[in-house]
């Protein structure tokens, strides 16, 4: 049997085919590559298609820098557009790519990407060449407020003897970590310096020296949110059971490929779900404690090299540490009760936020679609209408749609990229998901979302535990 043929029953098995790189001349159809994913194909190689050549990842998922979750879940896939999304052409992880090709992939017409997917590539290489520069003049304004605000809190916890001036102080510490936690999303996605090493040590700086909120943790999170946007299995940003559910399809205990575990509708979600709509706004307020919980646990599980480890965990002792100090400096225990919570519930701005811009928008079952990445995009983002002077307060995350369609985008260039070049994109291509409101409407939306979900929980049988294993 010649490479990539069939036998007799007609199947090809991929098994008998030469995976080595040098096999360049081997063809791959879009079914043989979607065979080879992670989770039915266990013990096959891990296929992916870019562009018009197949790449076997097996060797790479491990040590993937962003995380093992994102190759697992496109193994098998079509991964140009989410590839692209997070790599430049030039870069390290392209030139890493390349190397596992193991040959071609063979289309049919019915496989091929839309003219629109072909039209946002052009689009994004156009604008990597132009748009993704960062104009440092803004990072230096935002320095100077977040100096300011960290200076304010302190002075007022340390300088001033009244509870009005300490509780001031917790407010703009609060704005502090609410603004500070937007540059570690841009860190994060590589669009300060787009450079790897440089946007992950701000990352340290900002995410978890600021604001104990692990650089690490928030990586292997938020790229896989990107990548498969509302995915109800795959999709972390929206898998909050048993405290929240944002469609009844989490009622029939999904199973979660982020989490690898099955995400429970039991008698104690049941409770929690049923008036989610009225703990919504309480539970943001405090949500950084679970951010610190799930960075603690993240760095201590997760593989790592021993000194990133060492890094990670020495960056967050700082955080604790300067904190902790501040609060013992307050003279009662009162008061550091109350600076505690009144802090973390300004600063738990940013998760409204984040949620506002993905909850009430549509949910989808399994793993992305091949040549569906602006479609998923589309469907699980909605942008936030606000006037050009308040973009300082919510910090790029108004422009969920653009920012999902191209990650490592500047903050301060989305507005223009916005109006110039994806809305007359999408008005070209017939592109009618294309949703954003205020930020006011935005929370009734949300506030709608957990109330339905709420209700349709109350007529939902609640699963006993036995049930599962």
């Amino acid at each position: 049997m010649g490479k990539g043929g069939k036998d007799a029953s007609g199947s090809s098995p991929i098994t008998n085919v030469d995976m080595s790189p040098a096999s360049t001349a081997t063809t791959y159809t879009v079914s043989q590559v979607n065979e080879c994913d992670h989770m039915t194909a266990k013990d096959s190689p891990k296929l992916v298609i870019f562009g018009d050549d197949v790449y076997d990842i097996s060797s790479w998922i491990s040590k993937h820098p962003g995380g093992e979750t994102v190759l697992k879940q496109y193994s098998g896939r079509d991964i140009t557009d989410a590839f692209r999304a997070y790599h430049s052409e030039s870069g390290k992880a392209m030139k890493t790519l390349k190397s596992m090709r193991v040959g071609a992939v063979q289309r049919k017409i019915s496989e091929e990407a839309p003219q629109h997917l072909h039209d946002f590539r052009e689009l994004v290489k156009t604008a990597e060449n132009a748009e993704f520069k960062t104009d440092y003049k803004h990072y230096y304004a935002i320095a100077i407020r977040l100096v300011s605000l960290l200076a304010v809190a302190i002075h007022l916890v340390v300088n001033k003897e009244d509870t009005f001036s300490h509780m001031l102080g917790a407010v703009s510490l609060g704005m502090f970590w609410q603004q500070s936690m937007f540059i570690g999303h841009d860190a994060g996605h590589c669009a300060v310096t787009h450079n790897r090493k440089l946007d992950t040590a701000i990352g340290w700086l900002i995410g978890n020296m600021c604001n104990g909120v692990g650089i690490s943790w928030w990586s292997s999170t938020h790229n896989v949110h990107h990548c498969a946007v509302n995915s109800l299995e795959c999709d972390p940003d929206i898998q909050h059971m048993p405290i929240l559910a944002v469609t009844r399809k989490y009622f029939e205990s999904v199973y979660s490929l982020y989490h690898n575990r099955q995400l429970k509708f039991d008698w104690l979600a049941k409770k929690f779900v049923s008036v989610q709509h009225y703990t919504f706004y309480p539970i943001m307020a405090v949500a950084r404690v679970n951010l610190y919980a799930q960075t603690l646990i993240h760095c201590a599980t997760v593989k790592m090299s021993k000194k990133q480890r060492v890094i990670e965990f020495a960056t967050l002792g700082f955080y604790f540490a300067w904190y902790s100090t501040l609060v013992s400096m307050l003279p009662t225990a009162g008061e550091k009760w109350a600076f505690f919570f009144l802090s973390h519930a300004i600063g738990g701005i940013i998760h409204v936020q984040i949620c506002l811009s993905h909850f009430s928008r549509d949910v989808f079952d399994g793993i992305p679609k091949n040549n569906e990445w602006i479609e998923m995009q589309l469907a699980g983002t909605m942008d936030i209408e606000c006037p050009k002077y308040l973009d300082w307060f919510h910090g790029g995350l108004q422009f969920q749609v653009e920012h999902h369609l191209c990650p490592r985008l500047p903050r301060h260039k989305l507005r223009d990229f916005r109006e110039e070049v994806i809305k007359p994109y999408a008005k070209k291509n017939g592109l009618k998901n294309f949703h954003s409101v205020g930020f006011f409407e935005a929370n009734v939306q949300v506030w709608k979302t957990l109330k339905k979900a709420a209700s349709q929980s109350v007529l939902s049988p609640a699963f006993s535990t036995e049930n599962y294993i």
